[in-house]
């Protein structure tokens, strides 16, 4: 048995295990201390057999998500969001990083879906991730067609992808592409069209349609989001380079 109010102890107990940062536990007199850590930050809660609260630790966002955590026990409200490793946290900086022409839109919405899966919803960051993905394709099947040399040839495939949804627009780009000179040499440039383009651009879009159109509720694995959150940066890093790549050279089709 605890010598912290036993009631407020499990709940504690059940959400630092939910987020995996449950060091350990130690009965102290009067309460009890559970050591909270999470990559190279630490941080304490104490509960005292009265029901109080103490957090303890040195300031970081370890402490601030214990201090919510504490927040939302004594007021009966909502638990505070998921809390990331520190190297998630990053992956905006990271995309900007590997890829320092993003568009501020494809940032934004990638941002959004990092805030949504934070705060629990699954479905928000499926959705966010898909229009970050739409806005990055278009910008790159733009970028492809304005390169086309003939002007005849350039006209008739914006034709075929203007005003068209973007899975329309995507296999259009895809068959102009394979019969199109040049193309990237160097690997994985070279096979990332029909490797890794094709395979998350189909997720992003499956999973932000599985929301997006309210026919039955939506089965979306929290962990599999995850992943692609990462990987989304991997995707539009490749993306960039496409599209540098067309900026500097002219396409025959």
């Amino acid at each position: 048995m605890s010598n912290g109010d036993e009631k407020v102890c499990n709940a504690v107990r059940e959400l630092l295990n939910q987020n995996g940062v449950l060091e350990g536990e130690q009965e102290i007199q009067y309460a009890t201390k559970f050591s909270v850590k999470s990559g190279a930050n630490k941080a304490g809660i104490i509960v005292y057999n009265s029901g109080k609260i103490h957090v303890e630790g040195a300031d970081s966002e370890l402490k601030k998500w214990v201090t919510d955590l504490k927040t939302s026990i004594e007021s009966g409200t909502a638990a505070p969001g998921i809390l990331l490793p520190a190297e998630i946290e990053k992956f905006p900086q990271t995309l900007q990083e590997r890829a320092p022409d993003c568009d501020g839109v494809v940032l934004w919405f990638f941002q959004e879906a990092l805030r949504c899966y934070k705060a629990g919803s699954a479905a928000g960051a499926a959705f966010m991730l898909g229009a970050a993905s739409e806005k990055a394709i278009l910008l790159l099947i733009e970028s492809y067609g304005n390169r086309i040399k003939d002007d005849k040839n350039r006209e008739a495939f914006f034709s075929r992808v203007n005003n068209k949804m973007i899975s329309v627009k995507y296999d259009e780009f895809k068959r102009s592409y394979k019969s199109a000179t040049p193309k990237p040499k160097e690997l994985p440039l070279a096979q990332d069209l029909e490797q890794l383009l094709d395979g998350a651009f189909n997720f992003y879009r499956h999973t932000r349609n599985a929301v997006g159109h309210p026919q039955i509720i939506p089965d979306l694995d929290k962990g599999v989001i995850l992943a692609n959150l990462g990987q989304f940066i991997v995707y539009v890093e490749r993306i960039y380079k496409l599209i540098a790549f067309y900026n500097a050279n002219d396409v025959q089709v």
